[in-house]
């Protein structure tokens, strides 16, 4: 907020309210100055957006000591992650206040009000997904509606899916820019943020996505994104960026005996697989350890689905991980179903690995889910992380 305060200055405007749930910290303040010093007249209200009291209350007195209100910026926003099955309602009820109630009643209040821009700063969750974000992204596909809806009644709009914004944000505090750069979304400096209102804020756009994308390496970890009407165009340019590329083993593995050899060989093998797309040395991987303790995501986990699919040349299910939560259990449902389909496995089999997980509420709870989602495909799988809860 305080960059795009900056920006405005520069740009010329005189007169802008700032308002934040909270007292503005040192470092605020010293921003603040400067902005005074450049000749802006700043007014700072302490108020919670989602609550429409507060909201009436702060256009009340800007109403009665400023000029006429000529344009809004909203980019509030809170973060509470988690897996789709452990976000309840007061989980998406806490995301989504600040973004979709809190701009509606900016919307609702100012329809009268001779604005020249309503900018909503959105995040490129709401268009790519982002797994453990099913909150945060619906919050944020509100706001892109919200700017279409503008827009049908000539009102001005424009939404901006920002990927995420590095030195400052929720992305940094959150420490999800490593993790977003590892799967091909790159950051947004303060400069290119600021470059990029430039060259938006007076364009006809309603929305648009600033987000630096690594679309080859976003395939390899999502490849069903290609398949979506958006980002098709896009994954035909870059045809073949999906496919992942590790050398098959199954013929090395066929020529072992089954038996410990051949358990060890897949064994060292999966390790390999893992360790490579969680950045870990494959000694770390204990065979009885929950892969989940790694810190696996729904993403990594699609994406050792995929290696190993193509290097033991077989179908497999987009839960494969999470249905076969060690190194053990892989192993030993892999190497049962080595010379055969896995689809076509005998339910009894995955009942039994069910069965010889470990006996505990989270164990009892994940055997549930498996249970629920087992067969799903890649695309079902995502489309359910993307969607609110459900059941």
């Amino acid at each position: 907020g305080l960059i795009v305060a900056r920006w405005l200055v520069k740009e010329g405007a005189r007169h802008l309210v700032l308002v934040g749930r909270t007292e503005a910290s040192d470092a605020a303040r010293e921003v603040l100055g400067e902005l005074e010093q450049a000749g802006a007249e700043v007014f700072v209200a302490r108020a919670d957006i989602s609550r429409a009291n507060e909201v009436s209350e702060v256009l009340a007195k800007v109403g009665e000591s400023m000029p006429p209100l000529r344009g809004i910026v909203h980019a509030a926003g809170v973060l509470d992650d988690g897996l789709l099955r452990d976000l309840d309602w007061g989980r998406f009820e806490k995301v989504l206040a600040p973004k979709a109630e809190g701009a509606w009643h900016l919307h609702s209040m100012t329809l009268d009000a001779p604005l020249d821009f309503f900018l909503l700063f959105s995040a490129a969750a709401a268009l790519l997904g982002s797994p453990g974000q099913a909150n945060y992204a619906a919050a944020n596909a509100f706001l892109d509606a919200l700017a279409h809806h503008r827009r049908a009644l000539s009102l001005p709009a424009l939404s901006i899916n920002w990927g995420p914004w590095s030195e400052v944000g929720l992305a940094e505090r959150a420490g999800q820019i490593e993790r977003l750069a590892r799967r091909g979304v790159g950051s947004v400096s303060p400069a290119q943020g600021v470059k990029a209102l430039e060259r938006l804020l007076g364009s006809s756009l309603t929305q648009v996505g600033v987000i630096p994308l690594d679309f080859r390496r976003w395939l390899r970890f999502d490849p069903s994104a290609g398949e979506s009407s958006l980002l098709r165009r896009l994954a035909q340019s870059h045809a073949g960026a999906a496919r992942v590329k590790v050398p098959s083993v199954k013929k090395e593995l066929l020529k072992l005996e089954r038996g410990p050899a051949r358990r060890t060989f897949l064994e060292e093998h999966l390790r390999a697989q893992i360790g490579h797309v969680l950045r870990l040395d494959p000694r770390q991987i204990e065979s009885d350890a929950p892969l989940g303790d790694l810190g696996i995501d729904s993403l990594m986990s699609l994406e050792i689905r995929n290696r190993l699919e193509a290097s033991l040349e077989t179908k497999l299910s987009a839960t494969l991980v999470w249905a076969y939560p060690t190194l053990d259990a892989l192993v030993e449902y892999l190497e049962a179903n080595l010379e055969g389909p896995p689809a076509a496995a005998d339910k009894s089999h995955e009942d039994e690995q069910a069965g010889a997980q470990p006996s505990t509420p989270e164990g009892e709870e994940l055997a549930k889910l498996v249970e629920e989602i087992n067969g799903l495909s890649t695309d079902e799988v995502l489309k359910m992380l993307s969607e609110g809860p459900v059941g």
